[in-house]
């Protein structure tokens, strides 16, 4: 018998998802004052007088935005690996194919550079077969995974770009980046959603045949 003690997460999982939602509309909201700055700068380029005021509106509603992203992202961090910590405990109440990984390493391991572009996702795999009690053949996790890493590839340009930006033709391959980080991370965003709920209910399923079984059991002594 496991040591580990399965504790519920549905309501914390439900505002995850929400929170990566959530998340996910900011990001929209940022692509399109990024796609509104791309046009300034492509007006400015075409000889268009551009409006100081118009322009300088644009520069305060992006900076807040990008702040309320950085302190969104952060906060919906720290809850999403929680989630993860929970999932992987509960993961070792399984008798049979428990995650190698301990709780503390399956959260831990994404804040570790270059590992985390690989071992989360084997990770989170073993913990959704291990509530399955078979191999995975869901294409939700690859999917999240391929969006991670997509997101992470479009950051490390957009970091690249804009930090080099001085013309206005560099300004202008920067606000491209810039709009594709944005989309990217709406995809990653909605990807991790599924997946919270995919690996969720695949616990909470297997729980509830566990309390079926054990039910079935003490019926049979008494």
């Amino acid at each position: 018998m496991s040591n580990s003690i399965y504790k519920k997460s549905t309501g914390f999982t439900d505002v995850l998802i929400s929170l990566i939602l959530l998340s996910a509309i900011l990001d929209g909201v940022a692509v399109v004052k990024n796609y509104q700055q791309y046009e300034l700068l492509m007006s400015a380029k075409n000889g268009v007088d551009v409006k100081m005021d118009e322009a300088g509106s644009l520069l305060v509603h992006l900076f807040l935005i990008n702040v309320t992203q950085l302190g969104f992202n952060i906060v919906l961090g720290i809850l999403f690996l929680m989630w993860v910590y929970r999932m992987c405990r509960n993961a070792h109440c399984v008798e049979a194919g428990k995650p190698t990984a301990s709780p503390v390493w399956a959260a831990g391991v994404y804040l570790i550079p270059v590992l985390n572009m690989w071992k989360p996702y084997l990770i989170m795999k073993e913990i959704y077969e291990a509530f399955r009690q078979r191999p995975s053949d869901s294409k939700v996790l690859p999917f999240w995974w391929s969006a991670w890493v997509l997101s992470n590839v479009v950051g490390c340009f957009t970091s690249h770009y804009m930090s080099r930006a001085e013309t206005l033709d560099e300004l202008l391959v920067a606000s491209r980046w810039g709009i594709a980080l944005d989309a990217s991370l709406i995809i990653l965003n909605i990807a991790a959603a599924l997946m919270v709920y995919v690996v969720n209910e695949a616990s909470v399923e297997w729980h509830e045949v566990t309390q079926y079984k054990d039910l079935g059991v003490y019926w049979e002594l008494v």
